[in-house]
């Protein structure tokens, strides 16, 4: 047995790798290495290391300084808006393609998240952005409307794995901002159909119509009222881009009646009854809470 320096796929740190094991764990992440495939990828690290390195160099900064105008993201306005920002990504994804191909997707999606979440990082302190900021709001938006699904465009299993390698770390670091995946045409849906997705999803379950009382209320409150209401717009773009996910994931679980159920009684009745009442910066206070709520328990499932 010989021991060979490698490094972990999954947290970049020097390891000491028997030439003969199957799989070890790493001593730094405690995540599983198939040693094996490490190994054979070794033969290839300066050819990998100098394509990754194009990858990042290709990574420029405009493409990741690029917040959308929300106003102008719609079902007119999206397609346009995301084929020039897909064209500019291209290069620098299409380069990662091919780094990793020179190793493993795990690999390259590995370090491939960690430099572009660190990229947002740099960019945050630099602009001084925080959490509850508008710009903040823009670039979280941007992040899940533009880049996750440009990733996603690419069609490549490496691709596939960096978008999922990033929305890990992007939640990790922001908890309570966390995002979730989604390809262009589901977004694009989202913006065309504009639907209630939740109180849909929620009436539906409760076996009512698509124009029942409920939904022409919430309706009327959404046109009426929050889309001129100050920052409305922006609440109700967010809600159509987050709802579609929330709602796909709530309809995965086995318990997804308990889940309506429970948003129905929390959270939708309150509002109901506020609307009623006249009272329509109640119900958004809480419609805004609970889309929150359901974004943090969710979207990083």
């Amino acid at each position: 047995m010989q021991f060979i320096s490698a490094q972990c796929p999954h947290c970049g740190k020097e390891l000491q790798l028997p030439d003969d094991a199957q799989q070890v764990v790493c001593m730094y992440c405690a995540k599983p290495i198939d040693v094996q495939e490490v190994l054979h990828a070794q033969g290839d690290t300066d050819s990998y290391r100098a394509l990754l390195h194009t990858a990042k160099e290709l990574m420029k900064d405009d493409v990741v300084a690029y917040k959308a105008n929300i106003q102008a993201v719609n079902n007119h306005g999206y397609p346009e808006a995301f084929q020039a920002y897909v064209e500019k990504l291209a290069p620098a994804l299409r380069a990662f393609c091919v780094a990793a191909e020179a190793s493993t997707a795990q690999r390259a999606a590995e370090e491939y998240s960690l430099f572009l979440m660190e990229r947002f990082l740099e960019l945050f302190q630099k602009l001084q952005v925080k959490e509850n900021d508008t710009t903040f709001f823009d670039y979280r938006y941007t992040v899940v409307a533009f880049l996750i699904p440009a990733i996603l465009e690419q069609g490549h299993a490496a691709t596939e794995a960096l978008a999922d390698q990033f929305l890990e770390k992007w939640n990790k670091q922001y908890p309570k901002k966390p995002l979730g995946k989604a390809r262009y045409d589901e977004i694009r849906h989202g913006f065309r159909q504009r639907l209630c997705f939740i109180t849909t999803a929620v009436c539906e379950f409760q076996g009512k119509a698509d124009d029942c009382y409920e939904l022409t209320t919430f309706r009327k409150f959404r046109d009426d009222w929050l889309a001129k209401a100050p920052g409305g717009e922006r609440k109700i773009q967010e809600y159509y881009l987050y709802a579609p996910m929330l709602v796909q994931k709530i309809d995965r679980r086995a318990d997804r009646g308990a889940v309506y159920q429970r948003i129905w009684q929390e959270y939708l009745q309150s509002c109901l009854k506020d609307l009623e009442a006249g009272k329509p910066e109640a119900c958004a206070r809480t419609y805004e809470e609970m889309v929150l709520r359901l974004e943090q328990e969710f979207l990083p499932a």
